[in-house]
């Protein structure tokens, strides 16, 4: 496997060991663990931060780079479960998280070919052309643009590999994804962060605000961080070193792959199917493209990267539904670990059962929708014991 966005990457803060003592203890280095590090840097408080692996390595530098509004679920089916008034309210965060993190892009002068292109949705059989038509139809009159395009209206490379019918939803974008997140982290470390790469943490000793111990293993020996309070950012993970969240943060595993240079044919993301197809070209003119798990459900759970041949097979046949990129050479292929909630949305704050920890995890595919600003609560939870954003998506829902 060889990640797109992570080629060349590696470690490079040292890893910790020994004994030391924090503030605040920041565990994992996606986007939410970036943006809590860099937060809580910000606010003068020096957090700790460790990361199994190095900045990006996850599900963060292993995704499609779109920035998306919304969940997982489309408008129309979001309403439906959640109601209208907070389907609106989850849609508008998601929104928020985007300009919060174009704003990033500016204010720290981040080289990660952030563009705002929108996205477009297309419909794979007359069910889900109607439900695509009825979430226009509600996201418009919410206040949300949507531009419905059929037929001719719709692109000819589309038309031509048999979609008639999309959405296309002007405020959304695209970025390089680790190239964004590492950018937050050499913030955050600017700031007054202690990053720590190559330190996986074994288990967390919570016996209260103001004593919590995290103990750490890596290539320099065991290590141990005695802080006054604990966030846990490492979202697919989270389960194996917090409870809690073992049967409500489900791990979920997506195939990703990458084409050489390809003759431009599309101008933004694209997702299908109900979201489990998804591809975009960047700036180099490669086509990304992930998804299909719903091909094999069943195998695409755990945290083990590996590649499924037959989803992979299937991904690259779709490709040559377009008829210019039969050609054009596979040259990368990989996948990644989300994690999936019980309900679709993120959860955050204190975790129960763990005094002085708390969390924000269970993104369900949608981490570059609300991670950003999840990162953001947990550290407006440490410095003003408050956030809206918190507030939004509690934790304590799952708590018996």
């Amino acid at each position: 496997m060889n990640p797109y966005w992570l080629e060349g990457l590696k470690p490079e803060a040292a890893p910790l060991s020994g004994a030391v003592d924090a503030d605040v203890v920041v565990i994992g280095a996606g986007l939410c663990g970036a943006s809590a590090a860099l937060a809580l840097a910000e606010a003068g408080l020096a957090p700790r931060w460790v990361e199994r692996g190095y900045v990006s390595v996850g599900a963060s530098g292993r995704n499609a780079g779109f920035v998306l509004q919304g969940t997982a679920e489309r408008y129309s089916r979001a309403i439906a479960v959640m109601g209208h008034e907070r389907a609106r309210r989850v849609h508008a965060w998601s929104r928020e998280n985007h300009a919060a993190m174009a704003g990033a892009v500016s204010r720290y002068d981040i080289d990660c070919a952030y563009q705002k292109r929108g996205s477009l949705q297309l419909a794979c059989s007359e069910d889900e052309e109607r439900e695509l038509l009825e979430s226009a139809a509600l996201l418009t009159a919410d206040g949300f643009p949507a531009r419905v395009l059929v037929g001719a209206d719709l692109p000819a490379c589309y038309r031509d590999a048999g979609f008639h019918t999309g959405v296309h939803l002007p405020d959304d974008g695209e970025l390089h994804p680790a190239q964004f997140v590492r950018g937050l982290a050499r913030a955050a470390v600017s700031a007054g962060a202690v990053l720590h790469e190559a330190t996986a943490v074994d288990r967390i000793d919570a016996q209260g605000a103001g004593d919590v111990t995290v103990h750490t293993a890596s290539a320099a020996g065991a290590g141990t961080i005695r802080a006054s309070l604990v966030v846990v950012c490492t979202n697919a993970y989270a389960g194996g070193i917090l409870p809690f969240f073992a049967d409500k943060v489900d791990p979920v595993r997506g195939q990703m792959l990458a084409t050489a240079p390809a003759p431009a044919l599309f101008d933004c993301p694209v997702y299908a199917d109900h979201g489990f197809d998804y591809w975009r070209q960047d700036e180099h003119g490669r086509i990304v493209l992930g998804g299909w798990r719903n091909l094999d459900p069943t195998a695409e759970v755990g945290t083990d990267e590996t590649l499924h041949e037959g989803i992979q097979t299937r991904m690259v046949e779709f490709l040559h539904r377009f008829a210019p990129l039969r050609d054009v050479p596979i040259t990368h292929r990989w996948s990644g670990t989300m994690g999936f909630s019980r309900d679709g949305l993120p959860i955050c704050g204190p975790v129960p059962g763990a005094p002085g920890v708390m969390a924000a995890v269970g993104f369900t595919g949608h981490g570059f929708g609300f991670a950003f600003l999840a990162g953001k609560a947990m550290a407006e939870l440490v410095t003003d014991g408050r956030s809206d954003f918190a507030d939004a998506f509690p934790s304590r829902r799952f708590a018996v």
